[in-house]
């Protein structure tokens, strides 16, 4: 079967520009659709999906993938959504904070983060483990024209968050891709998915940033083999 509308929700930096290589992949075989968030006023997952929903397609069908700080958002998205999507995505992310009351006592702290550096050896170092100079390069570029206060208040929602119970009410397949080298998120922390009939989880020898380190081999041995099942 032909593959439906898959629709991208990007992580921290909300601005979709790091789905470039993985669009390149699918769309060859699928039509993609990127969405990003506004990069002012408030970031709580349910704002933000509020503000998303007239761009839910209403029209056809359509799978809903959401990447890191995007998995949350998807899965609000898949149950308030007018057309809800046929298969749910979820790529190195979680359904309720994997940082528990460690998050909770430093949501509070996070306004330090205002004047603290961002180098592009730290990312390197936390999203692809030292291994790619040049993608960290490209996500500096970006999220240094971000205001900082927007990525600190999203990072405040995933310390807050917690869609289990939304989660419940997906009634569609989903696919949970793990990064099994993520330094973010380890693997030893939860990730809060629990044993559900409809949802698989796949761990991937990968670091944080999964669509941006294969994105050949995600497209062609998860995505679209999930996506036309």
């Amino acid at each position: 079967m032909p593959a439906p509308l898959i629709v991208l929700l990007p992580g921290t930096d909300g601005t979709g520009a790091f789905f470039e290589d993985l669009v390149a992949h699918l769309t060859p075989q699928a039509e993609v659709r990127v969405i990003a968030y506004p990069q002012s006023g408030p970031q709580t997952y349910e704002h933000l999906g509020a503000l998303l929903l007239a761009q839910m397609p209403t029209d056809q069908d359509y799978v809903l993938v959401g990447e890191s700080f995007g998995g949350p958002l998807a899965v609000w998205l898949a149950v308030h959504a007018p057309r809800p999507p046929v298969r749910l995505i979820l790529d190195a992310t979680f359904a309720a904070s994997p940082f528990g009351r460690l998050g909770r006592w430093v949501r509070p702290l996070l306004w330090i983060g205002e004047h603290l550096p961002l180098w592009t050896w730290q990312i390197d170092l936390m999203l692809f483990n030292g291994r790619n100079r040049a993608w960290a390069q490209r996500i500096h570029d970006a999220v240094r024209l971000i205001p900082r206060r927007v990525l600190l208040d999203r990072v405040r929602a995933v310390l807050g968050c917690d869609v289990r119970s939304l989660l419940d009410a997906v009634a569609v397949p989903v696919l949970c891709l793990n990064a099994a080298r993520d330094r973010l998120i380890p693997p030893f922390l939860p990730r809060h998915f629990g044993h559900r009939s409809n949802l698989r989880i796949v761990n991937l020898d990968l670091p944080h940033m999964i669509f941006q380190s294969a994105p050949g081999s995600i497209t062609q041995h998860h995505l679209l083999p999930f996506v036309k099942d």
